[in-house]
């Protein structure tokens, strides 16, 4: 799906790249492989937990500079304007521009029974799930329509789709749609395209959480609650980080057709309502 040189020469943001793990540090080692350079960056809180995220961070930059590219990391708080404002600079003052935005971070906070999530949950979710893309795509819209750029959004199989228990979560997502095709509509004769992918049942921290509700849900254990899952995928598998990079660096390649779309990266799962 990747070509080796088609990015080359461009510059991209992915947010929420800190985690070993995660789909954003997959997404930033894939679009370098591709030729970019790429500023990765995620949340580094200023008290407990600080230094293991900012471990992350430079374990990312590491691996995308080992894979041959170019990286710089930084701090970036989703739910902070001026973070955001900083984090777009340094694309341009570190690598004279900006190309791409991936909008990757997210939190599963807001995943629930809607009878027991809490105003606060409602809200974290909404800022930083929704909120976070939109103040991201505002702050890079000087610099992405300057050579046709491309935003691509991280939603999810809960943004096309609805079960109960995903709350929040489920809302939010569906936001991270409307936001995609919102974007790509108004933004399209500008030069930028915006699509997203929808990631199902992916090996990472957050698909961890999800199968230990999927366990307290069915009263199952992890293990039994997972080969459950895993016998509903018709690929009969989790996906990876690996699995939904790809996807993310082609809908970043320059001079696509494509924009507006929403990429079911799921292993052909099905269920979907």
């Amino acid at each position: 799906m990747e070509n080796a040189t088609s990015l080359q020469g461009r510059v991209a943001l992915v947010t929420g790249a800190g985690r070993e793990r995660g789909i954003g540090a997959a997404a930033a080692e894939h679009l370098a492989r591709a030729g970019a350079s790429v500023v990765v960056s995620d949340l580094v809180p200023a008290g407990p937990g600080g230094e293991e995220a900012q471990a992350g961070l430079e374990a990312t930059v590491a691996r995308v500079r080992a894979a041959g590219g170019r990286a710089t990391g930084v701090a970036l708080d989703v739910t902070d304007a001026a973070q955001i404002e900083a984090a777009v600079e340094a694309a341009v003052s570190t690598f004279g521009g900006l190309d791409v935005l991936v909008n990757n971070a997210g939190t599963g906070i807001g995943v629930g029974e809607f009878t027991e999530l809490t105003d606060d949950q409602w809200e974290l979710s909404w800022l930083i799930n929704v909120m976070g893309p939109m103040r991201l795509s505002r702050a890079a819209l000087p610099h992405l329509e300057k050579q046709g750029g491309s935003i691509v959004n991280v939603a999810s199989t809960a943004g096309v789709a609805a079960e109960a228990g995903y709350g929040a979560y489920t809302v939010t997502k569906h936001a991270a749609v409307g936001l995609t095709r919102l974007l790509a509509a108004e933004l399209g004769p500008r030069g930028i395209r915006v699509n997203a992918v929808a990631p199902g049942m992916i090996h990472t921290d957050l698909g961890a959480a999800e199968l230990e509700l999927v366990a307290a849900s069915t009263g199952a254990t992890i293990e039994d609650a997972t080969r459950s899952v895993v016998e509903s995928i018709p690929v009969r598998r989790l996906g990876t980080p690996d699995d939904v990079a790809p996807a993310i660096t082609w809908l970043a390649q320059p001079g696509s057709y494509m924009s507006g779309a929403v990429v079911p990266v799921t292993g052909a799962m099905v269920g979907l309502n």
